[in-house]
Order: structure tokens, then sequence, then C-alpha cells
């Protein structure tokens, strides 16, 4: 029974907003993903970060991670999710459609998806990063999220708006 009313709740928040929403962090792109991690329930507690083809981002995370931060943080190539024990993956030079293709066929699930090279964040990683001003903002990808098998805690939805308010 709980689990029926999780779901309608999910799909309560999922009605509210739209498939996609975006929020403003006045933080580094390092600091808007521990900050967007720290909304997850985690079922381990050294959850990995897996930092997709890119070893130089991953060594950028290490090097501006929290002290207190819960994550190991590794660098992999994209055919080693299958046997990763990643649960989140980072993506931050493929396309919208490799991503989801990886997403599809190579991710173990529950993993969270985030993307620093997804703009519009329609297909691909559950949250896509992107250079707002001098800090940086986020959006969300609904489908995806549901996709991850991830619980967030709502109140990270609540910090977007809908992007039809966006000018």
């Amino acid at each position: 029974m709980l689990s029926n009313i999780n779901k309608k709740i999910s799909c309560i928040c999922a009605l509210l907003l739209s498939t996609t929403s975006f929020a403003d962090s006045n933080t580094s792109l390092y600091s808007t993903v521990f900050s967007i991690l720290s909304y997850a329930k985690w079922n381990t507690p050294t959850p990995e970060i897996c930092v997709i083809d890119n070893s130089a981002l991953a060594q950028q995370f290490l090097k501006h991670s929290p002290q207190t931060t819960e994550f190991k943080i590794a660098s992999i190539k994209s055919p080693a999710i299958k046997t990763a024990d990643c649960q989140v993956l980072v993506f931050s030079n493929l396309s919208p459609k490799a991503e989801q293709h990886l997403l599809d066929t190579a991710a173990t699930f529950p993993s969270l998806s985030i993307s620093t090279n997804n703009n519009e964040c329609e297909l691909g990683s559950a949250f896509c990063l992107y250079p707002r001003g001098a800090s940086y903002a986020f959006k969300v990808n609904l489908d995806s999220l549901s996709q991850s098998k991830v619980h967030i805690d709502p109140r990270v939805l609540l910090l977007g708006k809908n992007m039809e308010d966006t000018p």
C-alpha cells in the first residue's frame, strides 16, 4: 500500500511539473552536482560517481568534492558501464542520443545520470547542467529520472520552474 502511495505522489509531482524543469544554482558545476546528489536516497553507504569517457573531469570532481563526501569517484570508459558498479553516471562529451543509448543498453539501475553536455534535456540524462551567467543551472528530465530508479526528494524538483516560464 505504501508503494501505491509513493507512485501516486510521484505521478502528482510529474503532472504538476512539465517533462523538463530547470533550476538556478549560484555555485560551480561540481557544487551543483553534489547538491543534486544530496537529494537522493542511496542503497549503499558509499555511492560511486562514474565519469564517462573524461578522466580530466573525474580529476576535477575529486579536487572539488566536499571534504565530508561519502562518494567514490572514478573515471571509466563507456563500454565499462555494464560491469561497473556506478550509482551516478556523469556524461560530458556524448550526444543526448548516445547518452540515452547507453542508459537503455548498458546501465544497471538504480543509477542516476547527469550530463554537462545536454542543454535540451529531452533525451538522455535525468539532470542536465548548463552554465547560466556566472553559475550553473540544471534541467530535469522526469522520464529519465523515473528510469533511474533512484529516489530523489521532490524538493529538488521544486527548485525548478516550468520551462514555459523562462524567457
